[in-house]
């Protein structure tokens, strides 16, 4: 079962376990053809105007220190993905105070999508760097760089049949699943509302529970216990070939 997570505008700049950077590090990533995107990302990261540069970033105001680190993407040191992202998700997933069994669970069965890299094994090492969702750069963009590598991508998922799907809209209109594999989705219910901006937290929170449990099939996941999130109901969404699975948010 593969377990597919979104990234997060917010990322770590340094860590206690970043390695020495090495050369061509994307080389064993999944997307093919990495060198010619983060070489046009360098280009531009480093003759952009700060206007330019502030759009790139979604950001009013620029940190040169930051802008410093995103222009040696080449030199500085890597980290895991799974550890290089800091949005709310992540840190309910709360990896480093995690087992070591569930942080390799985490390792093998989780891929992030990534904006500038592509789809991301969680531990992938990373170097630090910034790409506002749905932003681009010299004829870049995510989603076409997605649909560029979409068979790539799905040939690499077709090794499990069963996905449990983690992702923001945006991430799951850059890579459908087709309806040969077995999909679910959680929905997040609070209140008798669905909860949308903080869904991730609760993506966070159920997949730190999935990797303690060392889940293996979604079949399991229907009979997972989580504190604080009950499941309401399990529908099979037709249009859009995968099944809903519906929460109770009681904490």
């Amino acid at each position: 079962m593969w377990i597919l997570f979104s990234p997060s505008e917010k990322k770590k700049t340094s860590h206690s376990q970043e390695i020495k950077t090495k050369k061509e590090f994307y080389k064993d990533f999944l997307t093919p053809n990495l060198e010619e995107v983060l070489n046009a990302y360098y280009a531009f990261l480093t003759s952009a105007s700060d206007e330019e540069l502030k759009k790139l970033l979604g950001v009013k105001n620029l940190n040169m220190n930051e802008i410093a680190l995103l222009q040696n993407i080449f030199k500085i040191p890597l980290l895991k993905a799974i550890l290089r992202y800091d949005g709310v998700a992540f840190r309910a997933l709360d990896y480093e105070k995690l087992p070591l069994n569930s942080q390799e669970y985490i390792d093998r069965q989780v891929l992030i999508f990534s904006n500038l890299f592509g789809l991301l094994k969680a531990n992938d090492l990373i170097p630090y760097y910034d790409l506002k969702q749905g932003n681009g750069f010299l004829g870049f963009e995510s989603k076409k760089f997605y649909a560029k590598n979409k068979e790539k991508y799905l040939k690499f998922l077709d090794k499990e049949k069963e996905i449990l799907d983690l992702r923001a809209g945006f991430y799951q209109q850059c890579l459908p699943i087709p309806s040969t594999f077995l999909v679910y989705e959680p929905i997040f219910i609070k209140n008798q509302k669905k909860v949308s901006h903080y869904a991730k937290y609760y993506r966070g929170i159920l997949l730190r529970e999935c990797a303690n449990n060392n889940l293996k099939t979604l079949k399991e996941l229907e009979c997972l216990m989580i504190e604080g999130l009950n499941i309401l109901d399990i529908k099979r969404d037709m249009a859009n070939s995968k099944t809903l699975i519906y929460y109770e948010v009681t904490a």
